[in-house]
């Protein structure tokens, strides 16, 4: 019932226009890693929708912002097709720890929030990459973190979280 409670509720904080009031903004910025990534799986069905922002358009796909982050300051709502929707949000480092401590962090508040629910969890590690990815079933989104090296002289490593195409959808 909690479970049902919180997303409702953020739900409720996230619905309207794409433009956040102070009350709005105060809400999101209270909601906790667990009832944000609730908010994330219930919003997948709708393309994230509620969690749009503004909206960038190319040629090879749309972005909006997102109204909240979980990793870094800068997430985004990708849609490259029709099909394929991802909540995504990348943060560059300096030093290879840093991004690490990063992805730890961000496996931990993930582990924390999915552990009632029997998701499965694995994880792939190199000597330049660690990935580690949480699966419910093949119609619930997938959320994998992703630790690597970049290509940036300035900031070679980077920390990403997405949540997207579920596993019958890959």
């Amino acid at each position: 019932m909690k479970k049902c409670l919180s997303v409702l509720l953020t739900g409720l904080i996230l619905s309207g226009c794409s433009s956040l009031t102070t009350e709005q903004k105060q809400a999101i910025d209270n909601l906790t890693p667990c009832e944000k990534i609730d908010g994330l799986l219930a919003a997948y069905t709708n393309r994230f929708d509620v969690l749009k922002r503004a909206r960038v358009s190319t040629k090879y796909m749309d972005a909006w912002s997102a109204k909240y982050n979980l990793v870094g300051n800068q997430c985004q709502i990708n849609a490259l097709n029709d099909q394929n929707v991802i909540y995504r949000c990348q943060e560059s480092y300096k030093e290879q720890q840093a991004a690490v401590d990063i992805h730890q962090k961000a496996v931990n508040f993930t582990r924390e929030c999915l552990a009632n629910n029997n998701w499965y969890e694995s994880q792939k590690e190199s000597a330049t990459s660690l990935r580690t990815t949480f699966v419910l079933d093949d119609k619930t989104p997938v959320i994998s973190i992703h630790t690597g090296k970049t290509l940036s002289r300035s900031t070679p490593w980077s920390t990403s979280l997405e949540v997207g195409k579920p596993v019958a959808g890959n």
